[in-house]
């Protein structure tokens, strides 16, 4: 099956099997951020895509308006939608509250090692580490966050993995947007690193490599300039009244 085939078939499924839900668009559109087929300031018209998936405008609307929620839509007054361009101001407050998020799941999980699966975090490594082999970026990008989700469901907290699934589901667009290369093998490293002081009890030395992984994943983000939309500011000139 070819790349463009795989990316139709999908819409012809939801097509035959009844009008594609707000959601199914979401989803869609979502996926086509993480593949890179939408690019950051690519415009979402939603005419096109409701041609594209056979539905209403408003049923457009309302998954723009959810991808806004979560950073990945940029919807302005009387302007066109367009897939948001990451700012490094952006990325660095998820990157904190990930820190708080996630430094908390780790103190909670230590409390019940015993009782923890850990093999099940050794077999998204694995994932990950297939997604590379492949080149599945985007699979990447998703199996990779799953590991920090497991972590928080292995930690028994609902509310602390209700708070980061959100703030994964940022991290994913500001990784997938962000033009440099953010996972790597070394990646699957630093998760397996983690697992290895969890299966040992080290608390203080998990925590400390789960802070030095998200430092470094923000690290190797790499942000577009804002667009200079301002001529006065583009030729340092003083506005006159």
């Amino acid at each position: 099956m070819s790349a463009n085939a795989a990316v139709q078939q999908p819409i012809q499924t939801a097509r035959k099997e009844g009008r594609p839900t707000s959601h199914f668009v979401y989803q869609s559109i979502y996926a086509a951020i993480l593949e890179k087929r939408l690019t950051p300031t690519a415009k979402l018209d939603k005419g096109t895509l409701g041609r594209i998936f056979g539905v209403s405008e408003w049923t457009v609307q309302r998954a723009l308006t959810k991808l806004a929620e979560e950073g990945a839509v940029t919807l302005e007054p009387r302007q066109m939608a367009q897939v948001s361009r990451p700012s490094e101001r952006q990325a660095r407050q998820v990157l904190e509250a990930r820190l708080l998020v996630e430094v908390e799941v780790i103190r909670q999980l230590g409390k019940q090692l015993a009782d923890s699966p850990l093999h099940e975090l050794h077999a998204l490594v694995e994932n990950q580490q297939r997604c590379l082999a492949i080149g599945d970026g985007a699979g990447l990008i998703e199996q990779a966050g799953q590991f920090h989700l497991k972590l928080a469901e292995l930690a028994g907290n609902k509310l602390l993995l209700d708070f980061l699934r959100g703030l994964l589901s940022r991290s994913s667009l500001s990784i997938a947007l962000s033009r440099g290369t953010v996972y790597s093998a070394h990646t699957c490293e630093e998760h397996l690193a983690l697992i290895t002081a969890l299966e040992a009890g080290d608390i203080a030395q998990a925590t400390q490599l789960l802070v030095d992984h998200l430092h470094g994943v923000f690290d190797r983000m790499c942000f577009a300039p804002t667009p200079t939309a301002d001529l006065h500011a583009a030729f340092k000139v003083r506005r006159t009244a």
